[in-house]
């Protein structure tokens, strides 16, 4: 998850939320370690669900 609070252009910034899907608990390859990295099966596809629930607590 990552968020742009910055905005672009500065005359009208705007502020974004994203999220994208992250396998396994290193963000490069290259810093991995063992079991730190998703194993990605022959067919390479690897399917991802993200479920949110909103609740209102308004007045």
């Amino acid at each position: 998850m990552w968020r742009n609070l910055g905005g672009f252009p500065a005359e009208h910034p705007y502020r974004s939320t994203g999220v994208e899907p992250m396998l396994g608990r290193a963000f490069d390859l290259a810093d991995a370690g063992p079991g730190d990295a998703a194993l990605v099966p022959a067919s390479g596809e690897v399917r991802w669900r993200l479920t949110l629930t909103a609740t209102c607590h308004c007045p």
